[in-house]
């Protein structure tokens, strides 16, 4: 499998003091769905630039698709789609707003009503961008990063600030575009069971530096990592007391509106299939209170 993402001691320094990558090396291969770990401010957004060809690295060397984005950015950046963090939408409607990107991309009429209709954005072409939902607006990203036909997708934080049934469409999305696709796909965000239910390969970033990459399903078993849930319910004694027993439960605390389960994070997929229907009576729903790497960035940075 060939990378389609190399960095090679890669430095980005603002303003002359701020370094948000230090020495940075890393490889994405093609096809695979990757994971950009990392807590805010770790250099996620800046590798994903870097990428894109929007900034110049001040040391160091990036090739995308074998090029250099800085240098070849039209070329790198026609073959890619992206989803910023924080997306601005004009105040327009859902139509005006693909239909300009379709002329920027060179795209077909048909290539975005295909898309509208993936993402069940078609119902809403005539309604006007800032009545959409968080997750819609998601849907909306999406659709428009994939006009084109890119070969790479880039999604920074795309779950972010979304409830627990939005977050999982979303990620569903995710998994399905990579089968249906057939792209490479980067995904960019600080919660590590995201990624173990969607991603074959995570590169771990901290404060800049490369912790570790690889593919996800050696990278998980070699460094655990707990995941704590809320679960909002009236009966907190009564699910501590049947979920205590399993295996993957680390720890449970009752607290004021129901209870914080600590587990292994690699069943985080398997719990929540629990809390949607063994539980689903018993709850009045749940979130993932803590997604932050810290823990495992402490077990790489001692290993390191």
């Amino acid at each position: 499998m060939t990378d389609i993402i190399m960095f090679r001691d890669v430095v980005k320094i603002y303003n002359g003091v701020i370094k948000a990558l230090d020495k940075a090396s890393f490889t994405i291969p093609n096809k695979a769905i990757a994971g950009l770990l990392g807590p805010n401010g770790s250099g996620k957004t800046t590798s994903f630039k870097l990428i894109l060809g929007l900034l110049k690295p001040n040391e160091g060397s990036i090739r995308v698709f074998g090029m250099d984005p800085w240098w070849d950015e039209v070329d790198v950046r026609r073959r890619i789609g992206y989803l910023p963090e924080k997306p601005i939408y004009p105040d327009v409607r859902v139509y005006e707003y693909l239909r300009l990107v379709r002329r920027i991309r060179g795209a077909s009429r048909e290539d975005v009503i295909r898309l509208t209709k993936m993402f069940n954005i078609y119902k809403y072409l005539y309604s006007r961008i800032n009545s959409l939902s968080r997750g819609y607006l998601q849907r909306l990203g999406i659709t428009q990063a994939l006009i084109g036909n890119p070969e790479l997708l880039l999604l920074d934080e795309p779950t972010a600030n979304l409830d627990p049934s939005s977050r999982r469409e979303i990620l569903g999305l995710i998994k399905d575009l990579a089968k249906e696709l057939d792209i490479t796909i980067v995904v960019a965000t600080h919660i590590l069971p995201e990624m173990k239910e969607i991603a074959n390969y995570i590169v771990f970033i901290n404060k800049g530096r490369i912790v570790e990459y690889g593919p996800i399903d050696i990278l998980t078993k070699r460094y655990r990592v707990e995941a704590y849930y809320l679960i909002y319910t009236d009966q907190p004694r009564r699910i501590a007391s049947e979920l205590i027993s399993e295996d993957y439960v680390r720890g449970v605390e009752i607290v004021e509106h129901g209870l914080i389960l600590r587990i292994d994070s690699t069943y985080s997929e398997l719990l929540e299939e629990l809390l949607s229907t063994t539980y689903q009576n018993m709850i009045h729903g749940y979130k993932l209170v803590t997604g932050e790497l810290g823990e495992l960035y402490e077990k790489l940075e001692k290993l390191a």
